[in-house]
């Protein structure tokens, strides 16, 4: 029993073991006078977590001994060799144990060791060791990217790029950045730069010279401006860490300064620009300038020469006042100078803005540029015009009319305007939209349209402070297709009559609620027209004969579009057998109606005065309505006589009593 206990205590324990981990590398190397870190990392058995612990690193010297290179918590214990110049680079809590060990010296070559202390129990130490090896040679850390050679422009700037590299124990440590002007390191070399002493600065580089970017980020570019011909020579770079190492860097660049044009000015401008009269225009510019000049201050012109000539400045980014008084309150730039957009704008162009332009940066007073060959401005008169989208105008229906101007001028804005008859005035909505560099003003007329505005006209205007032009659009005012109805109606109730051949027949064409100017009768190639204020015209077929079958068109026309409807007509041939029929009912009837013939007469007269009451209702009826609506009706009355047929008298008397009634 005690056997197997002792056993299974030793699994434990082999358990246990296996997470007391440690990763160091076996060899490093150091150069005399500078710094490393020993990198490592440790584990260890998780119920330790949140113990206190100590974090211990020994040099593990050849005759036995052990000094204390680094001790967490009682530096005191740390050997006098190794004081004040060892400290982890990381926290213990999260496993990292690397040791850094600063003005690393010959003496501390040798081997190192990590040792965990949680309490008594809880103890290890991390093999394998590591062999510290200490060189004269400079560390591979040290490494700069510099160019061999560089050419400027005398009187311009310029810029040397560099990125350097150090120990990564290093990288906490204050630094200064020197650069000097000559290819040794000797004691009287001329300052060119002094991050931290700006005294030690040689006289004829002071005020000249600055670095691009951040040391700490590991740039050490160097600008020069206003460069002299005897800026030219080699430069180099030096880092200087506070109590630490210094390093000259390798290879120097040397510079050449040459009269010539640097190729860094360039200026994209157009050769020749046109503009109409009392509008806007925009002379598109682009311009580039050396590097070294990106964050410095800059003031753009605009002169109205061909040469520099104060008197002729037609714009000025700093002072306003140097503007030629034709000019002043009229220009602007488009854009901003430190995106290198130069383009000018001119408000209100006159004729008397038309000539040569171009444009100049000046950064200080060594560094500026006249961008040639210059612009040519012409001014031509104001020509353009909006343009107006006709759409389907139907009278009572509301309508969209959109009227657009272009330009590719973002300086003073057109106005877009509306000129509509007096009693629509309408609504109107204006917006602005840009494509690339064309702007497009639209504005939108809301209005609802009648008949009477058919031929009236319709003005988009656009406006600028000095000029103005307009376009017109007639009105064609349409009957909405919708809403107009056409119903026929006889004394049948129907669309078509059916007449024995040799009667008579009368049907009256009646138009109502509609304006007309014309009505007509169509069928074959006979056409009736009326041209009378009443909206009525008859038909009149004394002898019906096989020929008058067919349809009969009623046409209601006037200036805006016509309406029309329909009847046909069926002729039946004549039935002698019912003429005989009738004979001998007549002769029957002969005394009966001789006997009534007084009542007759008494029935006759109340008819007509009842139908004259009738018909002069049907004429006056509807003097009332509005000429503008957009509905009509055309009856068709058929007027037969008491046997079947209609007779021209009956037909002659009843327009007697129709026109005097009228």
């Amino acid at each position: 029993m005690i056997g197997k206990s002792y056993f299974l205590l030793s699994l434990l324990q082999v358990g246990l073991s296996l997470e007391w981990k440690g990763d160091t590398p076996s060899e490093m190397t150091a150069q005399e006078g500078s710094c490393v870190q020993i990198p490592c990392r440790y584990s260890y058995p998780s119920h330790l977590t949140n113990q206190p612990r100590i974090g211990i690193w020994y040099k593990n010297e050849e005759r036995g001994t052990k000094p204390t290179a680094f001790h967490s918590e009682e530096h005191n214990r740390i050997s006098s060799q190794f004081r004040n110049r060892t400290r982890l680079s990381g926290d213990l809590k999260d496993g990292n144990c690397s040791l850094i060990i600063h003005n690393v010296r010959q003496g501390d070559a040798g081997s190192y060791y990590f040792r965990i202390e949680f309490d008594v129990k809880n103890s290890y130490n991390f093999d394998p060791v590591t062999r510290l090896h200490v060189s004269t040679e400079p560390s591979q850390e040290w490494n700069s990217d510099t160019p061999q050679e560089v050419t400027v422009q005398e009187g311009s700037c310029v810029q040397i790029p560099c990125h350097y590299s150090y120990p990564l124990c290093l990288r906490h440590r204050p630094r200064d950045g020197v650069w000097f002007n000559n290819k040794e390191q000797i004691p009287n070399a001329p300052v060119v730069f002094h991050s931290k002493d700006h005294k030690s600065i040689s006289s004829r580089f002071r005020h000249r010279t600055r670095l691009a970017g951040n040391l700490k980020d590991g740039d050490c570019s160097l600008i020069i401006t206003n460069i002299r011909q005897e800026d030219a020579g080699p430069y180099y770079f030096r880092i200087e860490f506070d109590n630490g190492p210094s390093y000259s860097y390798r290879p120097v660049t040397r510079l050449h300064v040459s009269a010539e044009l640097s190729k860094e000015w360039k200026g994209n401008t157009s050769r020749e620009v046109t503009v109409q009269e009392g509008s806007c225009v925009q002379i598109p510019c682009q311009y580039s300038y050396p590097s070294c000049l990106a964050n410095q201050p800059r003031v753009g012109i605009w002169f109205n020469n061909e040469e520099y000539s104060s008197s002729s400045i037609a714009f000025h980014s700093e002072d306003h006042n140097q503007e030629a008084a034709q000019f002043r309150n009229r220009t602007r730039l488009s854009g901003d100078l430190k995106d290198g957009d130069c383009s000018l704008i001119i408000n209100s162009v006159t004729r008397g803005d038309a000539g040569p332009y171009y444009f100049r940066i000046e950064f200080d007073g060594r560094n500026r540029y006249s961008y040639h060959p210059v612009t040519r401005l012409r001014v031509s008169d104001f020509t353009d015009k909006p343009t107006i989208f006709p759409a389907e105008i139907i009278a009572g229906k509301c309508v969209n009319i959109s009227c657009t101007f272009n330009t590719t001028c973002n300086g003073t804005a057109p106005v877009l305007t509306w000129d509509t008859p007096t009693d629509v005035p309408g609504s109107v909505s204006n917006t602005v939209t840009q494509h690339g560099v064309t702007l497009t003003y639209t504005s939108v007329l809301t209005l609802i349209p009648s008949l009477k505005h058919h031929g009236h006209n319709l003005t988009c205007r656009v406006r600028y402070p000095s000029v103005s032009s307009e376009r017109i659009l007639g009105l064609t005012v349409q009957y909405a297709p919708q809403n107009l109805s056409i119903t026929l109606f006889d004394m049948f109730d129907a669309s078509w009559i059916n007449i024995t051949e040799g009667n008579s027949t009368v049907i009256i064409c009646s138009v109502e609620s509609f304006p007309a100017s014309n009505l007509t009768w169509r069928h074959l190639n006979v056409t009736m027209n009326r041209t009378r204020s009443i909206n009525e015209l008859w038909l009149v077929i004394p002898h019906i004969t096989s020929r008058d079958t067919g349809d009969y068109q009623c046409v209601a026309e006037n200036e805006h579009g016509a309406v029309e409807g329909s009847i046909t007509i069926a002729v039946e041939q004549r039935n002698s057998s019912k003429w005989t029929a009738g004979l001998l009912t007549a002769g029957i009837m002969l005394g009966i109606f001789l006997a009534g013939i007084l009542v007759f007469m008494f029935v006759r007269n109340a008819w007509n005065e009842s139908c004259c009451s009738c018909f002069h209702a049907h004429i006056h009826g509807h003097t009332d309505r509005p000429d503008n609506l957009l509905y009509a009706n055309i009856n068709f009355l058929v007027l037969p006589s008491s046997d079947g047929t209609v007779h021209r008298s009956e037909v002659t008397e009843y327009a007697q009593l129709r026109f005097q009634r009228n």
